[in-house]
């Protein structure tokens, strides 16, 4: 990238939000998986988990859920899977 083709403090700003929303995203899911993992046996078994429909989530995945922001109310889920 040559210096007439930088990014404007603007443009720069909004890519810095985009990658903390994004990171902020990854870390939900992780901590999702992490809890999950823990319950269901394994990361496999987690991974599998996140990716089906559920009916105690609205028919929703995990991960979609996950995605829109609502982390805790999954997590919340799966502590009702511990018991």
């Amino acid at each position: 990238m040559s210096q007439d083709d930088s990014l404007s403090p603007d443009a720069f700003a909004a890519l810095q939000a985009r990658f903390q929303q994004q990171s902020r995203k990854a870390q939900a899911y992780y901590t999702v998986m992490h809890e999950a993992g823990k319950v269901l046996g394994g990361d496999a078994a987690a991974d599998a988990w996140m990716n089906a429909p559920l009916a105690a989530l609205g028919g929703q995945t995990p991960a979609a859920l996950v995605g829109a922001g609502r982390a805790d109310d999954v997590l919340a889920h799966v502590r009702t899977m511990k018991s």
